[in-house]
């Protein structure tokens, strides 16, 4: 198992985890769209739905948990929105399944800012 953080920022959250991870996710159906639209061989575009597929299970698992978190700390995140991230940025303790789905968010956005730099073939994170 990756290692995980227990403690995390609602700030951390909110501001960067979660936009990241729809930017990330974003790019990558966009990516896989692409390549689809392109492929003529029907195996390879089987190969690249099976892939999708697969990334949009995990990052809806991924924000499953993610939203566990901030559904928990409705009133903290409520306070944080309130002041647009200048106040209110409580230190929240995640149990070991949010503290994965952390981990994976922040490993997906990882592997698709190297995609984009060029250090990396494809964006999906495992693949």
């Amino acid at each position: 198992m990756p290692d995980t953080k227990s403690d995390v920022s609602l700030h951390e959250v909110v501001y960067e985890v979660v936009p990241n991870l729809n930017m990330a996710e974003k790019l990558v159906n966009n990516t896989l769209e692409s390549i689809m639209e392109a492929a003529t061989d029907p195996l390879e575009i089987m190969r690249r739905k099976e892939q999708q597929d697969a990334f949009r299970l995990e990052v809806r698992l991924v924000r499953m948990h993610l939203e566990h978190v901030l559904t928990r700390h409705r009133e903290d995140v409520a306070a944080l929105v309130s002041t647009d991230g200048r106040e209110g940025a409580s230190m929240v303790k995640l149990d070991r399944n949010e503290a994965q789905a952390l981990r994976s968010a922040i490993d997906i956005y990882q592997h698709v800012r190297a995609y984009q730099r060029g250090e990396r073939r494809h964006p999906l994170a495992s693949r």
